[in-house]
């Protein structure tokens, strides 16, 4: 009995494993390389977990000298062409006056599958009714996977707009207003175009570069097993951080569970 319990436990965690997949995501948690997102969904709907450190020269708060944050990010997929994500812009330096920090709620809509000669299409919403939305951003990303015989490139192309829409202080929660980021406490993230490249030459890792509409960043990224990824960047050649993340799929199917069940009957 005890050893028919042992067999069914390691059927059950070999088929959870196996269906884990390798996957980078950007600070936020999102699909995507450094600070951009990219088109790319996970397939089995992963609960996602990522932690990222981010240095104050450019952190995306603009008031100080204390702007390191620490993002604590949850993704989830709720159906084939939609997540949801949670992040936490934590500002250790700050704890003692602002708390938490800024949290924020945004959506992922996958509006066409990539296929054969056409890329992957997705479309990012931040829902409004904030008052400060410093971490708002809404885009449009297109990626495309490219498997050659020296490794497999991954290349995405977008554009973040450049407005935000925020709750007028002291306003309702459907009184709004319509502002240009810079002219929003000189928000500049995911403002214009964007895009980035990764490059995997081995099934564990690669490099990454990125254009995130206002500079150059570089990066590599290893995944020592397959639910695990830990991606280490620079930004401009200057300022180092790194994201560490997990996926843990939902949906798995214990096929090897219902084999051995089948033997027993």
């Amino acid at each position: 009995m005890n050893k028919n319990c042992y067999l069914i436990y390691l059927s059950l965690l070999c088929s959870f494993y196996s269906s884990l997949c390798m996957g980078q995501v950007n600070f936020l948690g999102k699909p995507g390389y450094i600070a951009t997102p990219s088109a790319g969904v996970f397939e089995n709907r992963p609960l996602g977990f990522s932690f990222s450190y981010l240095p104050n020269e450019y952190s995306i708060f603009t008031n100080g000298d204390r702007n390191i944050i620490h993002f604590y990010n949850v993704r989830f997929g709720f159906t084939s062409f939609m997540e949801v994500n949670l992040s936490i812009a934590h500002r250790p330096l700050m704890s003692e006056d602002i708390g938490v920090g800024d949290r924020q709620l945004d959506f992922r809509f996958r509006l066409l599958k990539e296929k054969k000669y056409l890329p992957a299409l997705v479309l990012g919403w931040t829902p409004p009714g904030s008052v400060s939305p410093v971490l708002a951003h809404d885009y449009l990303v297109a990626t495309k996977n490219l498997t050659t015989g020296i490794g497999q490139f991954n290349i995405s192309a977008g554009y973040g707009s450049p407005y935000v829409i925020k709750r007028k202080n002291g306003g309702e929660a459907l009184d709004l207003e319509v502002l240009k980021k810079t002219e929003f406490k000189g928000v500049k993230y995911l403002t214009g175009f964007f895009g980035g490249i990764s490059y995997k030459p081995i099934s564990w890792g690669g490099a990454l570069i990125e254009y995130d509409s206002q500079t150059f960043n570089t990066g590599i990224f290893i995944a020592p097993v397959p639910w695990f990824i830990l991606q280490g960047y620079t930004y401009e050649g200057k300022e180092f951080a790194f994201t560490l993340a997990a996926n843990f799929p939902l949906n798995f199917s214990p096929r090897a569970l219902r084999s051995y069940e089948n033997k027993l009957d």
